[in-house]
């Protein structure tokens, strides 16, 4: 499924967005994503990939990608050797029901990555962070 169903390694650059977002979004349609429903996981990718390339590493690093159909599922899996940062961990409570112009800097792109796939799990260890999203290939979610 165009080079994404085992782990490829991409340099976590700016740089390299465009070809990390299409190579995913390549292997979302060929793994039988709609059009339709493509366009809600896209922005919680394009979040994932945008906070690992500017703040998991101080200098250049790598982040691997992995993309795949699983049943009636996409899954899509991060791995860096960056800083750790669970999105499942951010508390967004403290600026649910508040007008935009009234809360607290930052927390909305995690709040797109949360509404963006069905399920998120987040594990780091032997210093490496792994993420993994999932979405139903179907027009509405099955989860």
């Amino acid at each position: 499924m165009n080079g994404l169903s085992e782990w490829r390694e991409y340099p976590a650059i700016r740089e390299m967005y465009d070809t990390m977002r299409d190579d995913i979004m390549a292997s979302a349609q060929a793994a039988g994503t709609s059009e339709t429903r493509e366009i809600q996981p896209e922005l919680g990718i394009e979040e994932m990939l945008i906070n690992i390339i500017d703040y998991a590493y101080d200098d250049p690093g790598a982040v691997w990608i992995r993309a795949r159909r699983e049943g009636a599922l996409f899954r899509l899996d991060f791995a860096d050797y960056g800083r750790p940062f669970n999105p499942l961990a951010e508390d967004m409570r403290h600026s649910e029901g508040l007008p935009v112009e009234e809360r607290e800097e930052g927390g909305l792109g995690i709040h797109l990555v949360r509404k963006s796939f069905d399920r998120i799990e987040y594990v780091y260890e032997d210093f490496q962070g792994k993420s993994q999203y999932s979405f139903s290939l179907a027009e509405t979610s099955l989860i």
